[in-house]
Parts: C-alpha cells; sequence; structure tokens
C-alpha cells in the first residue's frame, strides 16, 4: 500500500496543475516543466490573457504575447510582439551586436559593458525620422547593481541634461519610488510608488521601471542591473503637466502570483491600468524561461 503514495500524490499534483495552465499557443514550443524551471533562468517570454469577467485565474482570450529568441550565449537575437486578437506580429526586430553595442536600427542603439548591462542608449526623439533630433540616456548604477539614475541629454548639447528619472529603493532591494523630472525648471514629469509582497521573493523576475515607455519591448531581455527582491504588489504612476499639476494616474495591482518549485514566477493576474512600462497588457501574465 506504501508503495502505492508516490504514484497517487504524483497523479494528483499532475491533475491539479493541468487545471491551471493558460499557456497561449502563439510562439509556442516550449515545453518548461511546471515545477522546476531550471538554473540561471531568465524569462523569454510573456503571454498576456484577458481574464475580465472571468473568475481569477478562469481561462480568457489571449491577447498576445511578447518573446525573445536567446541563443546559446544567452544573446537576444530576436524581439517580437504578436497580436493574438488581430493574428499579426506588431513588432518583430532582431538586434545587430558590434563590440560593445546593440543595435537596433541604423540610428537607435545600446552600449553596454564588459557584463552585457546597459550604460548607455542613443536613440531618436522621433524614430520614425531620420532626421529627428538625437538624445542620449546614462545609466549609473549602485554599489549593489541596482539601476538608480536615468539622464537624458540632447546630442547637440552632450552636458545639459534634459530629464533625469531617480529611483530609489527600500529594503531588501525593492523599487519603491521612481522621480522624473524635467531639467532645468525641476518640474515633475511622471513619477511612481510600488509596494511589494515581503513573503514572495521570485528568481529574475521582471524589471520594473515605471518611466521606460518608449522601449519598453527591450526592458525584460536586456541587463539593467540588479532586479527587485519581491514580487511587486501594486504600482501607482502620475503623468504631470507643467506646475506639477497631475494630468492622470495608472494604476495596476498583482495578485494571484503562481510560483515554480525553484521559485520563478510561472503567472500573475495583473489588475487594474495596463502599464506602457510592462510590454504586456492588464489580465493574467504567463512566463516562459530561457536557462544557460
Amino acid at each position: 500500500m506504501n508503495k502505492l503514495r508516490p504514484l497517487l500524490f504524483a497523479a494528483l499534483l499532475i491533475s491539479l496543475f493541468s487545471c491551471e495552465k493558460e499557456y497561449s499557443t502563439e510562439n509556442s514550443g516550449n515545453t518548461d516543466n511546471e515545477f522546476i524551471v531550471g538554473i540561471d533562468c531568465r524569462i523569454s517570454k510573456i503571454v498576456y490573457i484577458d481574464t475580465a469577467g472571468t473568475a481569477a485565474g478562469g481561462t480568457g482570450t489571449g491577447l498576445g504575447s511578447i518573446e525573445s529568441e536567446i541563443n546559446n550565449q544567452d544573446i537576444d537575437t530576436l524581439i517580437n510582439v504578436y497580436d493574438s486578437l488581430s493574428a499579426t506580429l506588431e513588432f518583430y526586430l532582431k538586434p545587430v551586436y558590434r563590440n560593445d553595442s546593440i543595435y537596433i536600427n541604423a540610428d537607435e542603439y545600446f552600449i553596454i559593458d564588459a557584463n552585457k548591462r546597459i550604460l548607455k542608449m542613443h536613440g531618436l526623439l522621433d524614430p520614425t525620422d531620420p532626421l529627428s533630433l538625437q538624445f542620449d540616456v546614462l545609466y549609473a548604477y549602485n554599489a549593489t547593481g541596482y539601476l538608480v539614475t536615468k539622464t537624458y541629454y540632447l546630442t547637440i548639447t552632450p552636458t545639459i541634461p534634459y530629464l533625469k528619472i531617480d529611483y530609489t529603493y527600500a529594503g531588501a532591494g525593492n523599487l519603491t519610488r521612481m522621480t522624473a523630472v524635467n531639467l532645468p525648471g525641476g518640474d515633475l514629469h511622471m513619477d511612481a510608488d510600488l509596494t511589494y509582497y515581503s513573503l514572495t521573493v521570485p528568481k529574475r523576475f521582471i524589471y520594473i521601471f515605471p518611466d521606460e515607455i518608449n522601449y519598453a519591448q527591450f526592458t525584460q531581455f536586456f541587463n539593467f542591473g540588479s532586479r527587485n527582491f519581491n514580487a511587486v504588489k501594486d504600482m501607482k504612476v502620475r503623468n504631470y503637466d507643467p506646475g506639477n499639476v497631475v494630468r492622470d494616474s495608472i494604476v495596476s495591482t498583482f495578485s494571484n502570483y503562481r510560483m515554480s518549485n525553484d521559485t520563478y514566477i510561472l503567472s500573475v493576474q495583473m489588475g487594474g491600468d495596463d502599464q506602457p512600462s510592462i510590454p504586456a497588457l492588464a489580465g493574467k501574465l504567463n512566463f516562459k524561461y530561457h536557462c544557460r
């Protein structure tokens, strides 16, 4: 009788977890184990599902996905965004690597250090116009590897910053506050506040930089230093008009985390508003991983 117990227990676990799967079919092919993801893994795909009007965790309509193809050298070779509702690719990019640079097109690129951590970004104010004003972003990290400031300069005035982003961390290493200030006047451009679940400690979960709107497709796949220690609970982002007048606010909550036995997040319910800085729509977010 005792010999049957492990088999019965395994069968029960398989039955329970199979009822929870909601993976979308686009960009399919990943067969990650539900219990053990692996050693030294990072997010390679986020699938987002509309669960509005259904019970929490219930099956809804697939909205889309964002995915990076990662080779055996841990390099992102292709990033694409797929719209499930229209069955079309919204975004498709093959980064080009040249020495310490990652080109996303002929005019825009990232500069990395020896550990592939982002140090600088060069872009266009209007990416659709090659003659647009160019800008540079400098990234600064603290001693424990967390991104603490981003400073924006127009390339034509490389010593005069026009926007500064500050990130404040608390506890074991959680981003709790972000401020984006227009320079030189000092008016707020935007700010954000975040809270976390103190008992949920995931491995290499999503980066959250609430100000990153225009290049959010790259945030989860490139190296921007240390990640938050705990799982995010809620975030509120405010945009401002001149004079520090709040124009609008974007509020999202995160609940129903599902974690593998080796503490990678398999899914989470993102409620409330879409966050432009997170490359996924509100709903249930499913995660897949690439392991070295």
